[in-house]
């Protein structure tokens, strides 16, 4: 372990508590990459810069064509990404579940059709708290659908949103939350792109609640590592820090 990173978890490690995050859905991702193309057809490439114009049009022709349909939930996800008024943001998320489930009758065997219409459900619930748990079984039903048909779509995306789905849900007999079947998810999200470092953050949290705490700081070690300082990676970065400072209970040892 390089001297500077060690110091850094030292230092935040005396600093350090117990308390856990508060639940959240998945983030809206970044960067587009060309692994997160739909299957059949191909041809979509998720959160890829667009306007709502194009919105709009690819909206009003996904009475035919699921493509597009598609296209248009994507694009929803990025509107909702850029900010703005919260009204918006949930009648955009709404908008993009319901096309995301047209894509969903319409090619049943896209797997990124039902990991759009997951997504799309937990920002509409992110933005609409009080619906929140009547929303998580939808989530997870898609979220199964895709890591079955398409398990690499978002870099192990729908793995991910599982494990955080189980992580930060009430647990029987008020929902699905399951620490266990958190930890199942997010490993094999990691086992899917372990260089995708949200994937690695989800697992060390869901390690930190089953009280892995030596394991779990490993794997904040290894984010922070990977970690160069460019500006599109504050936020995970951050968020590493947080999970340093708060619950690592002791440096690891290597």
């Amino acid at each position: 372990m390089p001297v500077a990173l060690r110091r850094l978890i030292v230092a935040v490690l005396l600093l350090g508590g117990c308390a856990y995050a508060p639940p959240r859905v998945p983030s809206v991702p970044g960067k587009a990459t060309a692994e997160d193309a739909a299957l059949p057809g191909g041809g979509i490439v998720l959160w890829a810069p667009c306007s709502r114009e194009q919105a709009d049009r690819w909206g009003a022709a996904s009475e035919s064509d699921g493509m597009a349909a598609l296209k248009a939930a994507s694009c929803f996800v990025v509107l909702i990404g850029e900010g703005g008024e919260k009204e918006v943001q949930l009648a955009d998320a709404r908008r993009g579940r319901k096309l995301a489930e047209r894509a969903v009758a319409m090619i049943p065997e896209s797997g990124l059709a039902h990991y759009l219409a997951a997504y799309l459900t937990g920002l509409e619930a992110e933005r609409d708290p009080l619906r929140g748990l009547d929303f998580v079984p939808v989530i997870e039903r898609e979220a199964k659908l895709a890591a079955e048909l398409a398990p690499g779509v978002d870099h192990g995306g729908p793995d991910r949103m599982l494990g955080e789905l189980y992580l930060r849900a009430p647990g029987f007999p008020m929902s699905v939350g399951d620490p266990g079947k958190a930890l199942y998810h997010y490993r094999r999200s990691v086992d899917l792109a372990p260089g995708y470092l949200e994937n690695r953050l989800g697992l060390a949290e869901a390690l930190f609640r089953d009280e892995q705490n030596a394991i779990a700081c490993d794997e904040l070690t290894k984010v922070l590592s990977a970690m160069p300082p460019e500006e599109d990676l504050r936020a995970t970065w951050r968020k590493a820090i947080s999970l340093l400072e708060r619950l690592c209970p002791a440096p690891v040892e290597k």
